[in-house]
């Protein structure tokens, strides 16, 4: 299986690492990490597919705050004094998300005055999709 996606090159922060993660079994997996390794800002772009089985990702989506994007796409956005995340349809039968936190030596740390706002995650999806 093949497959093409995209990915943002214009981030909130300065990015000065990069890696990727793959797991391909019953569940289709990719996400890319985005990173600025002095501050522990962190984006993650994931992508999830249920092979085998049913995916239910967005079961939770009516907790989450609903926006329209330009694009027609329906997203739904998450917070809470972690992180900070925006959940959408992509195509190809995936989930996509960014999820974006702050990690200090490997420990999650509340955002403050770090937290994005909304239209800082909306560019990420605006980039992708």
């Amino acid at each position: 299986m093949l497959y093409d996606f995209t990915e943002p090159s214009k981030f909130p922060f300065e990015v000065n690492e990069v890696r990727t993660e793959i797991e391909i079994d019953n569940l289709h997996q990719f996400v890319f990490h985005y990173k600025n390794k002095q501050t522990g800002q962190e984006i993650r772009y994931i992508l999830s597919k249920v092979i085998i089985g049913k995916l239910d990702t967005l079961s939770d989506s009516e907790e989450m705050q609903s926006i329209q994007l330009e694009n027609g796409i329906l997203a739904y956005y998450k917070e809470d004094e972690d992180s900070q995340s925006i959940w959408w349809e992509s195509e190809n039968g995936f989930i996509a998300r960014f999820v974006y936190y702050i990690n200090a030596n490997g420990h999650l740390g509340p955002l403050g005055e770090n937290k994005l706002t909304q239209n800082e995650l909306i560019n990420l999806v605006n980039q992708v999709e």
